[in-house]
């Protein structure tokens, strides 16, 4: 998701399917998540975790959610798939406030949004919006998250 160019570390952006599975209040539902993802060789590029009344919802995005959702099915898990928009970019202080701000600028609402990173020089982040295709143009002039996936 990142690439190198002559003038540095830029990020690309592009449309993802997040997968939002309800697992109820039990005892480690998430790892029982995860481990079904990861019993099929699938990578988790990102996951978050909120509680909705009694239910955990666990909000996840692979390297390939088809294969993800049909794993997590197996696994008797029921999942929705979202539209998202996937921004990978150089882990620096504030790279994430600065897309933030940009997609703000360029009028794009953010519903809501979660990171991860591998501990590495960079990070994705998920950006739930009302517009994917306006958000991805913007991110495409971003200095931070310039390129089209």
């Amino acid at each position: 998701m990142i690439f190198k160019t002559s003038g540095g570390v830029v990020a690309k952006a592009r449309k993802e399917v997040e997968l939002s599975v309800r697992v109820g209040n039990k005892p480690a539902a998430l790892g029982g998540v995860l481990a079904a993802v990861a019993n099929h060789g699938i990578n988790v590029l990102a996951y978050c975790t909120y509680s909705d009344g009694d239910d955990l919802i666990v909000l996840l995005i692979t390297d390939n959610a088809l294969a993800a959702k049909e794993a997590l099915q197996a696994a008797g898990f029921s999942c929705k798939a979202n539209s998202v928009v996937l921004v990978g970019a150089s882990d620096e202080v504030g790279a994430a406030a600065r897309i933030g701000m940009h997609l703000g600028v360029a009028g794009v609402e953010i519903l809501y949004s979660y990171a991860s990173s591998s501990g590495g020089d960079h990070f994705v982040a998920v950006f739930k919006t009302t517009d994917d295709e306006h958000a991805i143009q913007a991110l495409e002039i971003c200095p931070q998250a310039r390129a089209a996936a």
